[in-house]
């Protein structure tokens, strides 16, 4: 059955103190949904320029970073369905990546590129390919499965056939990788969204969707 969650980013700045966080996830518990995704630039103290860049892709991250999240996720009666991180992170140290998402209850890591790599260049998104294999394979020897979440980026072309993300598709391994899909970012691209949902097909995507919408997520499992 679908899960209906929340992506922690979503919820912006109204996270940044322990009544705010509880009055907005029991909100999101009346509202009817299930769990949150969170995410490690918002659930640990950061510093000032990553806040600032944060800031400026349009995603403050508020000042929830000292707060108890396993407190206050089990006292809202939510589940966490993934933890949001960064690749240079799990290369640096993936067993404690895993030990993290472990203790609030997930089997999900999830991580984004979106300004980190030159879409545009056939070969950087090739190492990228690679760089998610092997940090997947990593993963997967911990219990934990790695999903990659888009913007719009990965539709730049690579070449006259090609673009970023069907490299990333076709070359990713999906034992170790597989995709949290989000719809709007490739809409808003001018993509079809649905038809690169059916591309990826049930056993490599789950679904992703901004306020507005339905917002469902069911992790599915490696195939």
């Amino acid at each position: 059955m679908p899960i209906k969650a929340v992506q922690q980013f979503m919820l912006g700045t109204v996270l940044s103190n322990e009544q705010q966080a509880k009055e907005t996830l029991a909100a999101m518990k009346a509202a009817g949904y299930d769990g949150i995704e969170l995410c490690g630039f918002m659930i640990h103290p950061i510093g000032f320029v990553v806040k600032l860049l944060t800031k400026a892709a349009g995603m403050p991250v508020g000042k929830g970073g000292n707060l108890d999240w396993h407190k206050l996720v089990q006292e809202a009666g939510l589940r966490v369905v993934s933890l949001h991180t960064d690749l240079g992170s799990l290369e640096r140290d993936a067993h404690a990546v895993a030990e993290e998402a472990k203790s609030f209850g997930t089997q999900y890591v999830v991580i984004t590129g979106m300004y980190r790599f030159d879409y545009g260049d056939e070969a950087a998104m090739h190492q990228l390919a690679q760089r998610l294999n092997k940090a997947g394979e990593t993963l997967t020897a911990e219990g934990i499965h790695l999903l990659y979440h888009n913007h719009n980026c990965e539709l730049r072309h690579v070449n006259a056939e090609k673009r970023a993300y069907d490299i990333l598709l076709e070359e990713t391994d999906p034992a170790f990788v597989n995709f949290e899909f989000d719809s709007y970012w490739f809409t808003e691209g001018g993509a079809n969204a649905l038809a690169w949902m059916q591309r990826l097909g049930p056993h490599r995507a789950v679904a992703h969707q901004r306020p507005g919408h339905p917002h469902h997520r069911q992790p599915s499992r490696p195939s």
